[in-house]
């Protein structure tokens, strides 16, 4: 018996009208398309943003917190001084943003002109962590934070309060600094020399910012000593472009004290041993990167000069680094072994140094180029778009769409590729600019569901990077995911979530096809069966979310997507399971069990519930759409059968149709994704979690179940189920 759906106005998410049914109506494939093309529609791919930062400025620690340590960047400062901090923070959507801070002395946060934080005395001296919420923007946003020296201390710390998931990359709001990344700030001053109206207003005039862009007199005349040391020695590598408007003669024309040699577009263009060097070569129109390796020798300057000339004149280089103004970036130095030129093109590769894993630098003290992931959802590793990720591509594989396969294709590539410099980023800057919930790595959420798509993504298109990451992630679930007693996964918080079902499962099925090691693919057994003892609800056959470890309490709440979760990741174990694999029985009869479990939860137009057993509560379409797909894949693997099986083949066709009448509209949004969850013990905890509008913890997967129903169309056309 089906549910009676809540005639309450939060289930009436938009007009019949505006529904996908009423303007495709049986046309699945339509739909999918519609909702897969809107997402990347919205979300087109787009390169990782490169920006100027410095070591000697505001850098963070590996949890995310900027560290404004005033006392010891300004050691000298008087009791009573203050200090100012001061970026910009870009925001895709207006929104209310939930921040952390900790002071030692007095400290005032204004963002865009209003006072959002002032420090009480109970909050000083680090003696709490204050949360505070921040209205933000679309577009930039201003904030100026104001600190006081006081006898114990200087400064105080700031971070968004998710750090892993909503990573706050500030830009400097200084005109002749635009677009370099992180904080700038103020020497001590007296505030009452401070005019603090027109600084909140954004006017920077009258202070001293820093980190400096200068170097310290007397300076080498010779880039490479400054950058590298005068006593250094080894092959720099220098990097630029320029544009070449009309096909000519180009001429290259300069000098250098120590062999050169000049790349254009990756072919050898010059080469020289020394002294005044002039070559004529003629280019097509167009922009060319230039390369230079330059060798250097301790001690002695190498004179390097290099320009580039057509028939109108000098032409302009660009190093293509936000936030800087110089022609050239640099890395090295190497030794007898020098990368291959084709890596240098490449901006997401990082080198193996005479001195250490190096990157490019600029021609200033303390500098460095960053790579940051600033889109809002395009190039960025969590868990959320490994889920819809891996919707459309096996989505692409089933409809046959290589634009959607490319688009997956590129977004694993770029997140896999600038794994290795995220690890050299976190060790320079505390706090990496991509792949920030991977380097966060402290649980499952931060590397299984995306590790699963990368691999799936990596069966179609084999990569180094891919295998060496995937190996990353399966050492961290072995080693140092922790477990309990008896080795099943468990949270640093001494919680248990069913959601690590479905952030582990996949990947070490995934990993274990990868890898040919069976030990992987017992261990997801395993942990499917574990998982079943400490969260099964026999008298509703259905999970409850939470586990206290400390209490031995189970929450007794069936939310809804942790359910999709469960029955999700026993459909991707069930995949590949063998049949005649030892456990194989005992995890279809799970499969089986929380089959029986959701079907009479099923509202009667198709949807299931934020909460399982509360018709209250809304529609939710992330777990209609995972009951959708694993239940379909448990009819055509034989696993549901009987009168089972054809409840649920009424139940997939039901509430495909209701997602298509009450949750897709005609433009292929989709409404009623529930918010990301916590953990609690309350009911009304989880009557009170908002759905969010094209959030991708649905999206992929609600893509995913269309294409899910006409794989069981096709299926049932050969088959002898009797409907």
């Amino acid at each position: 018996m089906k549910y009676e759906s809540s005639k309450a106005s939060h289930n009436n998410y938009f007009p019949w009208e505006e529904s996908a049914f009423h303007v495709y109506g049986e046309r699945d494939r339509e739909v999918i398309t519609l909702m897969a093309n809107r997402f990347i529609g919205q979300n087109p791919q787009a390169p990782y943003q490169y920006r100027l930062d410095f070591t000697s400025g505001i850098t963070c620690d590996t949890k995310g917190w900027y560290q404004f340590d005033f006392g010891s960047l300004f050691f000298h400062g008087a009791v009573g001084e203050v200090c100012y901090g001061a970026g910009s923070l870009y925001s895709h959507s207006q929104t209310i943003s939930q921040f952390q801070i900790q002071c030692w002395g007095p400290t005032v946060c204004w963002v865009n002109g209003e006072k959002v934080f002032h420090s009480a005395p109970s909050q000083e001296g680090l003696k709490s962590c204050c949360t505070f919420s921040i209205p933000l923007e679309t577009g930039l946003n201003h904030f100026l934070l104001e600190t006081e020296k006081t006898e114990i201390g200087f400064g105080f710390f700031l971070r968004n309060s998710q750090p892993q998931w909503q990573p706050s990359h500030f830009t400097a709001p200084l005109a002749e600094r635009k677009g370099q990344a992180g904080f700038v700030c103020s020497a001590p001053v007296a505030r009452e020399l401070v005019d603090v109206p027109a600084l909140v207003n954004g006017s920077f005039e009258g202070l001293s910012w820093f980190p400096k862009q200068q170097y310290e007199e007397p300076v080498s005349s010779c880039s490479l000593s400054r950058i590298f040391g005068r006593d250094s020695q080894g092959t720099a590598a220098a990097k630029s472009s320029f544009f070449h408007r009309k096909s000519g003669n180009v001429v290259i024309k300069g000098s250098s004290n120590q062999p050169l040699k000049v790349y254009i577009n990756g072919n050898l263009s010059l080469e020289w041993s020394e002294g005044a060097f002039e070559k004529e070569m003629t280019l097509p129109g167009g922009r060319y990167e230039v390369i230079l390796l330059c060798e250097k020798k301790a001690g002695e300057e190498t004179g390097l000069a290099i320009e580039f000339q057509d028939e109108s004149g000098n032409l302009p280089l660009c190093a293509g680094v936000k936030g800087y103004e110089g022609e050239w970036i640099y890395t090295g130095l190497f030794e007898e072994e020098v990368p291959p030129v084709s890596h240098f093109a490449a901006m997401d590769k990082v080198y193996p140094g005479s001195k250490g894993t190096c990157y490019w630098k600029a021609d200033l003290p303390d500098s460095f180029v960053r790579i940051f992931a600033e889109q809002e959802l395009y190039g960025k590793w969590t868990y959320p778009c490994g889920v819809t990720l891996y919707g459309l591509l096996k989505a692409g594989e089933y409809l046959d769409r290589p634009d959607w396969l490319q688009y997956v294709q590129e977004y694993a590539r770029m997140t896999a590729d600038v794994y290795d410099y995220s690890i050299y980023d976190k060790s320079v800057f505390g706090y990496p600019g991509v792949n920030t919930q991977l380097c966060w790595l402290t649980e499952l959420d931060d590397c299984g569901s995306f590790g699963s798509f990368l691999l799936e993504a990596n069966r179609q298109n084999p990569t180094a990077q891919a295998r060496a990451l995937a190996d990353v992630i399966a050492d961290f679930m072995k080693h140092r995911q922790r477990r309990e007693k008896d080795m099943v996964f468990s949270r640093n918080d001494n919680t248990m979530w069913i959601d690590d079902m479905y952030m582990s499962i996949p990947f070490l099925c995934r990993y274990s096809r990868l890898s040919g090691k069976e030990e992987y693919l017992t261990e997801a057994c395993r942990q499917a069966l574990l998982f079943k003892q400490y969260f099964f609800m026999p008298e509703q056959n259905l999970m409850s979310h939470i586990v206290d470890l400390e209490y031995k309490k189970m929450n007794k709440i069936p939310w809804s997507r942790g359910n999709g979760w469960v029955l999700m990741a026993l459909s991707e174990l069930l995949l590949v399971l063998p049949t005649d694999h030892p456990d194989h029985k005992a995890i279809a009869e799970f499969f089986t069990e929380m089959a029986k479990g959701i079907l009479p939860v099923q509202d009667e137009n198709g949807l299931w519930h934020q909460i399982l057993d509360d018709p209250s509560t809304y529609e939710e379409a992330s777990s209609t759409s995972m009951f959708i797909c694993a239940l379909s894949r448990g009819i055509r693997l034989g696993i549901l059968d009987g009168e089972l099986c054809r409840e649920s083949i009424s139940a997939i066709y039901l509430a495909w149709e209701g997602m298509k009448k009450r949750v897709i509209n005609r433009r292929g949004d989709l409404y009623g994704v529930c918010q990301g969850s916590g953990c609690s013990f309350s009911r009304s905890y989880y009557r009170q979690l908002g759905w969010r509008f094209n959030d991708p913890h649905g999206i992929g997967i609600a893509v995913l179940a269309g294409a899910e129903k006409l794989m069981l169309d096709e299926f049932l056309l050969h088959s002898q189920i009797s409907q």
